[in-house]
């Protein structure tokens, strides 16, 4: 382990670019634990209806479940935001399209924010299930429910038909080596969430999305890490 510490604390981290995603999703990150955070929405398509095929989005409502507290809702270039308190434990907040900026087919990219306090939760996953509203050809509102959760094991992963947008929340951090440790019954099965870390590191495995980092750490015969069981201390250096 050492060898490697020692090289990382020379090698900087690279830039992580993230694909586009035909999903609704969340835009970027990370979103830090009991901290208030600006949770920006991406709508990359609108509608699609077996008659008129794709179309422009018009709405967008946004459930925000009550673990977010303090939401404020943010007016966006798509259209103008209201929040209500629901009663079944979410705030929903809606965008309207500003009239008069309709399109006739779907060819532009939305995003749309909000602004709240996250839970003191690290590593949980937060689920924001969004329904986007078109209008077709007849001038007949159809929607689209981005509302599907998935387990804490696949992260709101896209393999999942529908899947809700979802943040996972991360720990606060400091320059260079932070030590973690998950909590009961809880498992990271997804090692892209420290994707913007040089390296993590947790028994005799280690893992980063530097392919420099990850050749050195495969050339000293480590395991790649790919998952953190329950109850594991491990580290991570930024």
């Amino acid at each position: 382990m050492r060898s490697i510490l020692k090289t990382t604390l020379l090698t900087s981290s690279c830039l992580i670019t993230t694909a586009a995603q035909a999903h609704v999703g969340i835009v970027a990150g990370p979103h830090f634990s009991n901290t208030t955070s600006i949770v920006e929405l991406s709508i990359p398509h609108g509608c699609t209806d077996e008659v008129s095929g794709a179309e422009d989005t018009i709405r967008i409502v946004a459930k925000v479940p009550s673990s977010i507290t303090s939401v404020h809702a943010i007016d966006a270039v798509f259209g103008q935001a209201t929040a209500v308190e629901a009663d079944q434990g979410y705030n929903e907040i809606t965008w309207v399209k500003t009239a008069g900026t309709e399109r006739d087919s779907d060819t532009q990219y939305y995003t749309v924010s909000f602004r709240g306090k996250l839970p003191d939760a690290i590593f949980s996953t937060v689920f924001i299930p969004v329904t986007q509203y078109c209008l077709n050809d007849n001038d007949q509102e159809i929607s689209v429910s981005w509302d599907t959760e998935t387990g804490n094991h696949d992260h709101g992963s896209s393999g999942t038909a529908n899947p809700a947008p979802s943040l996972m929340v991360m720990p606060a951090r400091a320059p260079g080596w932070n030590q973690y440790t998950t909590g009961a019954d809880q498992h990271l099965h997804d090692m892209s969430i420290f994707d913007d870390a040089e390296i993590v590191w947790w028994n005799d495995e280690a893992y980063s999305s530097n392919s420099v980092t990850q050749a050195l750490i495969e050339a000293e015969g480590k395991l790649t890490l790919s998952e953190i069981h329950d109850n594991a201390s491990f580290w991570v250096k930024y």
